[in-house]
């Protein structure tokens, strides 16, 4: 079964490393034969900050074209994954700024991976404790496998490719259990629809 996947890029900071980890996330899906598209703040026309969400407008049919269409890709996808920095102890506003343009309807009942990283030896991982209770508000689980990458710098190289054989290793059982996770709740969504 060939599934569909989503990266949320957190950053839209200047010389941004996570670009190349969300590269890496996308290359190791599509390795598996499904369709991984990346999600970049800098690419979507809302400048990094929350203006009026979708779910909010009056007539969702006047909101623009690039608010539609992504939300149309999170309806469709069948799994996601935030790739987040640590701002401040905290989630980066680029990434919960992007995440609350859409309705919690369109994110629920799909899996998703945390994978937090760091160019210090933390590895983002008091972001990634809040990312989880942060994706089960939009409805999402949130699969147990996470990925946190310590000292990211040189890891990855622009095109996606991880040089650490550890974060390597890790980067991929996470994959595999988020696409365990959406294929089953795939055949189970054919089999008997969602719940009520």
């Amino acid at each position: 079964m060939s599934l569909k996947f989503l990266v949320f890029l957190g950053s839209t900071r200047e010389g941004r490393l996570g670009e190349n980890v969300a590269k890496c996330v996308v290359k190791k899906l599509q390795a598996l034969s499904h369709q991984a598209e990346m999600i970049d703040p800098l690419s979507l026309e809302m400048d990094g900050h929350l203006r009026q969400p979708l779910h909010f407008r009056p007539d969702q049919s006047q909101a623009p074209e690039w608010m539609k269409e992504t939300n149309g890709k999170i309806q469709a996808a069948d799994g996601l994954v935030v790739v987040t920095p640590e701002y401040n102890c905290a989630l980066p506003p680029a990434l919960t700024a992007t995440m609350d343009q859409f309705p919690p309807a369109s994110y629920k009942h799909k899996p998703c991976g945390i994978v937090s990283y760091s160019v210090g030896s933390f590895a983002g991982v008091r972001a990634a404790a809040l990312a989880r209770p942060f994706l089960s508000e939009l409805g999402m689980i949130s699969v147990p496998q996470g990925c946190s990458i310590s000292e990211v710098q040189g890891k990855f190289t622009e095109e996606g490719e991880c040089s650490d054989e550890r974060t390597d290793k890790r980067l991929a059982k996470l994959v595999n259990e988020l696409v365990w996770y959406g294929s089953a709740i795939a055949s189970k969504k054919e089999k008997d629809g969602l719940p009520e």
